[in-house]
């Protein structure tokens, strides 16, 4: 059967990524060209390409799903979508690659970063003073000549990545190599977290996993003021605590909804660590294991766990001594939810784990920018209608950004035409992008 039609051309402008109008305009209202070329090296040639071009042109192929640089082709082939943006210049996909391994070499990228950056999150913490950071470090695969064997026996890389509980945006980013242990230089990356915050905005807690149960970072919790909630490694003290707890000793967990939880308890007592004589508290949390009576007594999970009579047993050390036992165990998971699942989302949707280059600085930097193009997306949730606020990158691609449009320009005048229930969703996207009011530059 050959079906009833005929193939014809058209010299109309159309595009099939008309909702990408809503990252343009939320670059846009930032400003962010402008914040772009103020704190990035500048090009030696007036013909060569500012640094805004460069990123502004990653940020919408992130967007749009697209995480090789041979994909920029994709945004130049689409006419009607450069000529609404204004896009007149577009980098060629080597041009990009290049440019990666010149300013990832440059000492000041750090910082040009952290001060972009900072405008992206002051807009979504708004009148927020005090914040809570997750850290965690995430392992690369990465079959590049430079990458290095992970713990988890791949060649890659193992950025440590902090984010904003608040936002669930990235506040800072140390990209390491794949054999720098996780727990390497914790505290130093804390301290550049707080002055990758915005001005005003303040460290008030912190989760971290067991990588960061240490003498120092705990000491400058204490001396900081800073509320925590840390992983705890086993050890023999740990194991004498847990003998010595009587069953009276061990208190049901509660769930978020008030009830106990079958085969779940915690036990709480004080603990030192090392030579910090201060002790903090000590949650230890127990779980039934179903189907067997008992374990042998040494037998581990892991390196942060001990088994034994039937119960793995972790722990959770934390200064925040007002908060019961089963609240202070719900606020340390949240890390799952705020940065783990977060991290997720900034490889898997942002191409963080889809790294160029086969040069380490270049994919420092374009790991930064897609930690700056997630940053942007998760400040674009806030202020998206109630529908589309809660979902991922991957259904927006479709729900919002995968418009077909027709570009029309008659006189001075551009229009975008839609089908009318995708005009009026991109309508009221594109308004909510314009009402709020990013900091001066």
């Amino acid at each position: 059967m050959i079906l009833p039609y005929k193939l014809d051309t058209t010299n109309d402008l159309l595009t099939s990524r008309a909702g990408l109008l809503a990252t343009g305009q939320l670059m846009d209202t930032l400003s962010l060209a402008e914040r772009i070329d103020k704190h990035f090296p500048q090009p030696k040639s007036n013909r060569g390409y500012k640094p805004s071009e460069f990123i502004k042109t990653l940020i919408l192929m992130q967007h749009e799903g697209s995480f090789h640089l041979d994909e920029v082709r994709h945004i130049q082939d689409d006419e009607a979508l450069r000529t609404v943006l204004d896009l007149k210049k577009l980098p060629q996909a080597t041009t990009i690659g290049d440019w990666l391994r010149r300013m990832g070499s440059q000492p000041q990228i750090q910082e040009a970063w952290v001060k972009v950056n900072k405008a992206v999150l002051q807009s979504a913490l708004h009148r927020c003073k005090k914040v809570t950071l997750d850290i965690d470090a995430t392992e690369i695969v990465a079959h590049k000549a430079d990458a290095q064997w992970t713990y988890n026996k791949n060649k890659g890389f193992m950025p440590m990545v902090g984010h904003i509980a608040e936002t669930g945006q990235v506040v800072a980013v140390d990209f390491r190599q794949g054999n720098v242990p996780p727990a390497k230089d914790n505290l130093a990356f804390i301290k550049q977290c707080q002055q990758a915050l915005p001005e005003g905005c303040a460290l008030n807690a912190l989760r971290i996993d067991a990588a960061g149960y240490q003498i120092k970072i705990i000491e400058y919790c204490d001396e900081q003021g800073i509320e925590y909630a840390i992983r705890a490694k086993t050890s023999p003290a740990m194991r004498a605590q847990i003998d010595a707890a009587g069953d009276a000793d061990w208190q049901p967990l509660i769930d978020k909804k008030g009830k106990e939880i079958s085969g779940q308890d915690t036990y709480r007592t004080s603990f030192c660590i090392g030579k910090y004589e201060k002790a903090f508290t000590l949650i230890i949390q127990r779980t039934a294991i179903k189907g067997q009576a008992n374990l042998d007594l040494d037998s581990q999970e892991d390196s942060n766990a001990i088994s034994r009579g039937g119960y793995v047993y972790r722990a959770i050390a934390t200064n925040r001594d007002k908060l019961s036992d089963s609240q202070i165990v719900h606020w340390y998971n949240q890390r799952a939810e705020d940065s783990e699942n977060r991290i997720k989302e900034l490889k898997l949707d942002f191409g963080g784990d889809t790294l160029p280059c086969s040069d380490f600085n270049a994919n420092a930097l374009y790991f930064l920018i897609s930690s700056l193009s997630y940053n942007l997306f998760a400040l674009m949730r806030q202020l998206l209608p109630e529908e589309l606020a809660h979902h991922r990158a991957m259904t927006l691609r479709w729900r919002l950004y995968a418009m077909a449009a027709k570009v029309v320009k008659t006189g001075r005048q551009l229009f975008v035409k839609l089908k009318e229930n995708n005009r009026t969703l991109l309508e009221q996207v594109l308004l909510a992008l314009k009402e709020f009011e990013p900091p001066p530059i």
